[in-house]
């Protein structure tokens, strides 16, 4: 049983002189009553913190093109799918916008909650082969959750949507092909496990390991703003959970996010040179060659690292994982948050 039991002799129940019946004392006043206010702040300030992304991006995005109209930049209708920017303008500008964007929230919570960058950003030293093993099993499981992902896509294409992600901006020069590289892969793979793996999941593990892995991964789902990708980011953010609560160093997270979002740049670099044929065939190969070296990974750490995967027995949580979880949706900034998510996600479907 989670908790005391209300018939415990001294019990936070009891008045004190012990008897069958509960105390007439206020239940704010009981442990359970205090974590679940914990559970509620936390995840509101997480919440909030998540929302304020999304705003600082929108916001600065538009103060940064009014600057350069206010100086002004040569717009140009060839370059439609970048606003009128040039594809190194534009990459430059969304690369700045994004870094702003959603490191700052977070390091103001960071603040705010009086958290040591050690435990929020933790980097504890991990074998080498251990290190390896975990991100090539992470890496499998990115491409693994490519499947129900596209199934999802397809049951949006069967519903009259178009079931596809606007494709992004193509480089018209090496410099802006080198920055797409980094703003699609490597700086979304820092500020985001710094935010997600980093400061939002050590903040939750203090309410059980299984919460901090689930919540983290559902507001990284959140985060991304539309149905499409829910499912992928969903089941991405239980595995990154995973690895991280098992490793506690988050380069091994950012390696994997950079690798899986690094492989949709090459395909997205490649599709205009190979042919058709030729472009599946390599998508097949590596693929499932991805997915195989992932088991094979899982299957090495199953034998030689049996404690990866075995429980932690951590001191036992003051409420069952059913009330954990319900405080941690019924809060302000978790609604917030929500609510922009599932408008977000309409109003893809609708124009993409």
């Amino acid at each position: 049983m989670n908790g005391f039991s209300p018939y415990d002799q001294g019990g936070p129940w009891q008045n004190g002189q012990g008897g069958p019946f509960p105390s007439q004392g206020a239940y704010w006043q009981t442990p359970q009553w205090q974590e679940k206010r914990k559970i509620r702040h936390t995840t509101n300030v997480m919440g909030w913190a998540c929302f304020a992304v999304q705003a600082l991006m929108s916001g600065l995005a538009l103060l940064l093109v009014q600057f350069l109209y206010l100086i002004g930049y040569p717009f140009s209708m060839e370059w439609t799918a970048s606003s009128g920017m040039s594809p190194t303008t534009y990459y430059l500008l969304i690369s700045l916008v994004y870094i702003i964007a959603v490191a700052l929230p977070f390091i103001l919570c960071m603040l705010f909650m009086r958290l040591p960058v050690n435990q929020a950003l933790p980097f504890e030293k991990v074998g080498v082969g251990t290190g390896i093993l975990c991100i090539f099993m992470g890496v499998g499981a990115c491409m693994f959750s490519n499947i129900p992902s596209n199934i999802v896509a397809m049951f949006f294409e069967g519903a009259g949507f178009s079931g596809t992600m606007p494709e992004s901006v193509q480089g018209d020069n090496a410099l802006s092909m080198a920055l797409s590289v980094i703003q699609i892969a490597i700086i979304p793979a820092l500020v985001e496990e710094l935010a997600f793996r980093g400061v939002i999941l050590s903040q939750l593990r203090r309410f059980g390991n299984g919460l901090a892995v689930f919540g983290s991964a559902l507001l990284f789902a959140f985060y991304h703003g539309n149905f499409l990708q829910f499912t992928f980011t969903f089941l991405v953010g239980l595995v990154l959970g995973f690895i991280m609560i098992r490793t506690n160093n988050l380069w091994i997270t950012v390696i994997i996010h950079a690798v899986n979002n690094g492989i949709s740049v090459l395909f997205s670099m490649v599709s205009s040179y190979l042919s058709e044929e030729a472009y599946t065939a390599l998508n097949s190969i590596l693929f499932v060659g991805l997915m195989l070296l992932g088991v094979v990974s899982l299957v090495i750490l199953l034998i030689k690292k049996r404690e990866f995967f075995q429980t932690n027995y951590n001191a036992p949580m003051l409420l069952p994982l059913s009330t954990r979880l319900m405080a941690f949706i019924t809060n302000p900034g978790f609604v917030a948050f929500f609510a922009l998510f599932f408008l977000s996600s309409v109003e893809s479907l609708l124009t993409w």
